[in-house]
């Protein structure tokens, strides 16, 4: 079974990378941003942290093994 991580900052240089390494490692992973670039094997989640409702309910559903 494929292990799930939320990558916050996905769209940033740091966040990026480890995104596309976890995929190449067999990962499931979310990517949080307030505006998703698009990212192979990525799943987009738009957010801003700063809007706590928004972020709970642009997270719902989604069960990491890792942040």
């Amino acid at each position: 079974m494929a292990r799930t991580a939320l990558i916050v900052g996905a769209s940033g240089i740091v966040g990026s990378a480890t995104a596309a390494l976890l995929v190449e490692q067999g990962w499931t992973v979310h990517g949080l941003a307030r505006r998703p670039q698009p990212q192979d094997g990525v799943l987009p989640v738009a957010a801003d942290l700063q809007d706590a409702a928004a972020t709970k309910a642009a997270l719902t559903g989604v069960a990491p093994d890792a942040v």
